[in-house]
């Protein structure tokens, strides 16, 4: 029998995860160009809001603490001294983060106890982390295989990262602009599974989940007044 389902609260990670993928677009706006440390300091932030409002298992909190100790760690040591390989663990870390969240939150979004509008943030967080997922893949098929994306260039490395995060969504969306593609055999592969996972979620999950809600209503309505 599976054991309770804590109930987590989605409206912090997902006001979180809003401000990790707004920051840096914002400052390239006003700026343009990027400053890489307040967005590796807002993720930082995102970091602790979704261990806060998602972990309810000491070991799992103790992971996250590391998580987000090593990410501040990583973030000042590439203020200080930038570097491919630190730019290279902070995405591992970050994406280490997002597959515990996306674990914690599919637990609850799948097994929760009640269809509530919590559950329902719930499912737009998971949606958020896998199209967060699949932009720090895409960031390290970047760095390490050059050529590619057509419409990206080398050297700006961090506003290329807010593009691959914008081609990312735009992916697996298939909304398809064609500003950026991919051009090599890896590159497409994650554009091919990025569209895959994003219309399977939307069409799947997302579409149970509001049946769900809707069944339980009806439920709720037919019930006899006490």
């Amino acid at each position: 029998m599976m054991p309770p389902i804590r109930e987590a609260n989605f409206v912090y990670l997902l006001i979180g995860l809003l401000v990790a993928l707004i920051a840096g677009p914002i400052f390239l706006e006003l700026t343009s160009h990027t400053r890489g440390f307040i967005t590796s300091l807002a993720f930082s932030a995102t970091l602790i809001i979704g261990i806060w409002s998602l972990t309810d298992s000491r070991k799992l909190f103790v992971i996250g603490m590391g998580l987000v100790i090593l990410d501040i760690i990583l973030s000042v040591i590439g203020l200080l001294r930038p570097s491919l390989i630190i730019d290279t663990l902070s995405l591992l870390n970050a994406l280490a983060f997002c597959s515990m969240s996306l674990v914690i939150a599919l637990r609850y979004v799948l097994f929760g106890r009640s269809m509530d509008l919590n559950r329902m943030i719930g499912a737009i967080c998971v949606y958020l982390l896998l199209g967060i997922s699949i932009s720090i893949l895409n960031m390290m098929v970047f760095r390490f295989i050059p050529g590619s994306f057509n419409g990206l260039t080398g050297s700006a490395t961090e506003a290329a990262g807010i593009d691959l995060i914008y081609y990312s969504f735009v992916t697996m969306t298939t909304l398809g602009y064609g500003d950026i593609t991919p051009a090599g055999p890896l590159a497409r592969f994650l554009a091919y599974l990025a569209a895959v996972t994003g219309q399977f979620y939307i069409a799947l999950l997302v579409g149970t989940l509001v049946g769900m809600y809707l069944s339980q209503r009806k439920n709720d309505d037919a019930q006899p007044p006490d």
